[in-house]
């Protein structure tokens, strides 16, 4: 099958930042690892910083035996299919030693000036990977981003392809976006099409499950932590093997196109809307049959992440941003109430 795409949405350069900002710890002490003070951090995140600033600890990053475990075993496939490391690896180093993510802010005005993560590389050095924040965004505002992100990466990475509908009320507006480049978006085809609004929504669902599908299965392997991209690349091709085997059990054409675009009537809707519950039940299956539950808890915690934050109000249709290292861009929008929700999430 042709892959549905999803076109790319550029956030520009954003600030580094991690998720659980505040709240519990995301992994358990390893007692046998080296270990970071908060004080050997900020020495570190200085070299970096603007002279003056100020430096708060946002989060201290620790990691079990079973984390360091998976770490290892995440460098160990790396080096054996030759895998290169995301950002000189930071996520593995995460999992492998944990690490302390720090707030340069300006003192006076309580902005941003740059987020710095401080951990370990697999020798012992700290290592700062730190990103300047480009703009005005107050600590606040990057808090209340990082959790909405951090807590619907988690539901989006929890809810099962079957029942993606319920993710619905999370974006703008209470329904999912106009927009054909984002994830769960209605195609422009279904609009025109003026079919039952619930069956609408209802197969965007599914078809956005079934492509968020190799999101999930990618945080089984242990190579996520060294490289999303390549974890993604194969359990595309894990999901596509599956589909092909579906579709031939089904007696039909394993090559068969289950983008929305090509349906023509309600009649083919509620068609497809079948076929892709019995589809994504059958991946769902799939998912839950394999995978060891340590590998992917660890792993969700880093697909978890926010890595960047951003805001951008100086054009008409202003925006602010986040993403993450499971290679998610999500615009956000105000609400009346003050509270953030989702616009459109793209795959970069």
């Amino acid at each position: 099958m042709r892959r549905v795409d999803v076109i790319v949405a550029i956030i520009g350069q954003a600030c580094l930042i991690m998720s659980f900002m505040h709240g519990g710890s995301l992994l358990a002490m390893a007692e046998d690892g080296p270990r970071l003070t908060a004080e050997q951090a900020i020495a570190v995140a200085r070299r970096n910083a603007k002279p003056g600033s100020s430096f708060t600890v946002l989060r201290e990053i620790v990691a079990n035996a079973d984390m360091r475990r998976i770490g290892d075993q995440a460098l160990e496939q790396a080096q054996a299919k030759k895998i290169e490391l995301y950002e000189n690896g930071f996520l593995v180093n995460i999992l492998r030693s944990g690490g302390f993510l720090l707030a340069e802010t300006n003192p006076r005005t309580n902005n941003l000036i740059a987020l710095h993560l401080v951990s370990l590389e697999p020798g012992g050095a700290p290592k700062d990977f730190w990103l300047e924040c480009p703009g005005v965004l107050k600590l606040a505002d990057a808090d209340e981003l990082v959790k909405d992100t951090t807590e619907f990466v988690e539901q989006l990475y929890s809810t099962p392809s079957t029942e993606e509908l319920s993710l619905e009320s999370r974006f703008y507006g209470g329904s999912f976006p106009e927009r054909d480049q984002s994830l769960f978006a209605i195609p422009n085809s279904l609009r025109k099409l003026r079919a039952n609004p619930h069956e609408v929504q209802e197969a965007a669902a599914l078809i956005g499950g079934y492509i968020f599908w190799e999101f999930r299965y990618s945080l089984s392997m242990p190579a996520f932590a060294v490289s999303p991209v390549s974890a993604l690349s194969a359990a595309e091709d894990k999901r596509e093997a599956l589909k092909a085997e579906f579709l031939r059990s089904n007696r039909m054409d394993p090559n068969f196109h289950l983008d929305l675009d090509n349906v023509q009537s309600e009649k083919q809707l509620q068609e497809r809307i079948e076929l892709l519950t019995r589809l994504d039940k059958f991946l769902e299956d799939a998912l839950k049959s394999e995978g060891d539950p340590t590998v992917v808890r660890a792993n969700l915690s880093l697909a978890t992440m926010p890595l960047g934050v951003e805001v951008d109000l100086s054009r008409d249709e202003g925006h602010y941003g986040s993403s993450t290292p499971s290679m998610f861009v999500f615009l956000w929008d105000r609400l009346a109430t003050g509270r953030f929700a989702v616009k459109t999430i793209t795959v970069g």
